[in-house]
């Protein structure tokens, strides 16, 4: 829907929240067990699940898109009350659940001694916690490092690339796309930002993120332009080509060509996000994307934020518990999956509401307004030019 004063286009909650139950799930699956047992019992299963990962880049294109959908329709290139308000609406937004997940994750693992020695699983790489690894986890610099970026609780390194890229996209990005072709900014930066992959140094820095990140700018200028380009549908076979390409490479080599797997999968979700997203403020809205604004949907993506944070270091004591009773590693799995996941799904829920919730922006608090209300926030056609003369969402 676009009005004066906003876009909502709500099944991106929907899709959000759906990529944190697939980042859940695929935790649920490396976490059990003793490294690798999983693996070696599931084959098939895990090649699937095992992409989990994938997730992340989900993300990181979504918040490139929603960032710069209201830049898009200032028309001037820059943000509303300008970069430093940004950063602050920014900092309030994703800081105050990041600090509360990191406290709860020090205080877990501080009573519960189960946590707090190797064990030859999973969360051995989250431990021992020490003064460098937390010093980097509280200043969001735990991605710099190798010692660091998945110690006390491995989703966090994510939320410090995001909150690199806030600080990036007005000093970097934003400049090059007032004064370069889009495309080539887009193509550019995510080629560049790829070398540390192809040189095997520095990869743990996920730097293509940064063009990943991009993409979902793109996106959002595609929504809202009179039309989209006619090399959409041929760019998508291409990246779809190219993701087939991936991954059958991957299975050949026998090693996981994450980098690539990051880019495409991001390239394949703008690409969704354009498409998408100029139906729906154009008025003809596409109807399978539709199930991601059902209300269920909507309260998912809701609270996604705080199931990412608070997931990862109670699926790591689900496993310590279980190990002891000695089951067989697929019933381990089930019971990591179907007992444990959503347990921890619903200490999230709580969390949302002890923490999260007080530092909803606005758009996210008509969107609870809305799910509290059971009405789904709905798509009502209106012109893209109209939208850029609007001004700025709020």
């Amino acid at each position: 829907m676009v009005t004066a004063n906003r876009i909502e286009i709500s099944w991106l909650d929907g899709l959000r929240g759906t990529a944190a139950l697939v980042v859940v799930a695929f935790h649920a699956f490396l976490f059990t067990g003793r490294t690798g047992d999983a693996a070696a019992a599931m084959p098939v299963w895990g090649a699937i699940v095992g992409q989990g990962y994938l997730g992340v880049p989900v993300f990181i294109v979504l918040s490139g898109y929603v960032l710069m959908l209201p830049v898009v329709r200032g028309g001037t290139g820059t943000f509303r009350n300008g970069t430093t308000d940004f950063l602050k609406r920014r900092a309030r937004r994703i800081l105050p659940p990041y600090f509360a997940a990191l406290l709860f994750s020090l205080a877990l693992i501080a009573a519960v001694p189960l946590l707090q020695s190797p064990a030859g699983t999973q969360w051995d790489t989250k431990i021992p916690v020490d003064i460098p690894a937390i010093l980097s986890h509280v200043f969001l610099l735990q991605d710099l490092s190798p010692q660091w970026i998945e110690k006390i609780n491995g989703p966090m390194w994510s939320v410090a690339v995001e909150w690199q890229i806030y600080f990036l996209m007005p000093l970097v990005l934003l400049p090059l796309w007032r004064r370069m072709p889009h495309v080539v900014v887009v193509a550019a930066i995510t080629a560049v930002l790829l070398v540390p992959a192809f040189v095997g140094y520095g990869a743990y820095l996920h730097p293509w993120l940064v063009g990943l990140f991009a993409m979902g700018m793109f996106a959002a200028e595609l929504t809202l332009s009179e039309r989209l380009p006619r090399w959409l549908p041929w760019g998508a076979g291409a990246t779809g080509l190219a993701a087939v390409a991936v991954f059958v490479a991957s299975a050949l080599r026998g090693t996981d060509l994450l980098p690539f797997k990051e880019v495409v999968a991001g390239g394949l979700i703008a690409l969704l996000l354009a498409w998408g997203g100029w139906r729906e403020v154009n008025g003809r809205p596409v109807r399978p994307l539709r199930v991601f604004a059902a209300r269920p949907m909507l309260y998912l993506g809701l609270i996604s934020y705080s199931i990412y944070l608070f997931h990862s270091p109670l699926l790591g004591l689900a496993n310590l518990v279980l190990l002891p009773l000695g089951l067989p590693t697929v019933v381990q799995y089930l019971v990591m999956t179907f007992v444990a996941a959503p347990l921890a799904v619903a200490v999230a829920w709580g969390m949302f509401h002890l923490v999260e919730r007080h530092f909803l922006n606005r758009r996210q608090s008509r969107v609870e307004a809305a799910v509290h209300h059971e009405q789904t926030p709905s798509a009502a056609p209106a012109h893209v030019r109209s939208a850029r003369q609007a001004g700025p969402a709020a």
